[in-house]
Order: C-alpha cells, then structure tokens, then sequence
C-alpha cells in the first residue's frame, strides 16, 4: 500500500478550479481585506483549510456581480467545491464557509 498527502496549495488549487466555472460569482483577489483582517492584522486570503484527519473545513471568500442572487450564489459555490473535493479526494468535507465580501458592478460591454 502507497501512502500519500494532499499538500494545502493542491486542495487550494482544486478549490480554485471548481469555483472557475461559477457565473457572477469569483474569489476576491489576495490584496483585498476585509475589516476584521484589518483590526488584527491578518492577511486575507481568499482560500483557507483547515485539515483534521480525513475531514476538511474550508472558508472561502468571495465577490458576486451586482444582480446575482447572494444567497443563491453562496450555495452553489458551497455546493460545488464540496462535490470538486470529495470527488477528487475522497475526503470529507465537513464544512464550506461562503463570506461574500464584495458587490460588483459590471458594465454591460465591459471585457
């Protein structure tokens, strides 16, 4: 029997990868801070797991386009990266915190 790890920068790359095809909905760039980050000096980033065993809990922050259901968009994003993980894992997943910290608006013609 082979033994083997996940490093945290694989499963963020698979949290990444499953959160891609999500319309209206994208991870917020490292550089933005919320204002708990701020007050304690934390660094935001968009992804972060926490790994006990063969469980994980995963937080996740996010943006949503002016328009888009919130609610509706946290959901599928919980929903997608806990089937993306477990399906490619096989681990569980325990929990997948949505913190949606931004609104954005879009232009119509905007690139």
């Amino acid at each position: 029997m082979v033994d083997y790890d996940l490093s945290e920068s694989a499963l963020v790359s698979l949290v990444v990868l499953a959160l891609e095809g999500q319309k209206g909905l994208r991870l917020v760039q490292p550089g933005a801070r919320s204002v708990g980050d701020v007050l304690s000096g934390r660094r935001s980033r968009p992804v972060r797991l926490e790994r006990e065993g063969d469980s994980l809990m995963v937080d996740i922050n996010v943006s949503v386009d002016y328009g888009k259901p919130v609610m509706e968009a946290a959901k599928e994003a919980q929903k997608t990266v806990a089937e993306v993980l477990i399906a490619s894992t096989g681990l569980k997943v325990k929990v997948v915190n949505v913190t949606v910290v931004a609104v954005e608006y879009k232009e119509p013609n905007a690139a």
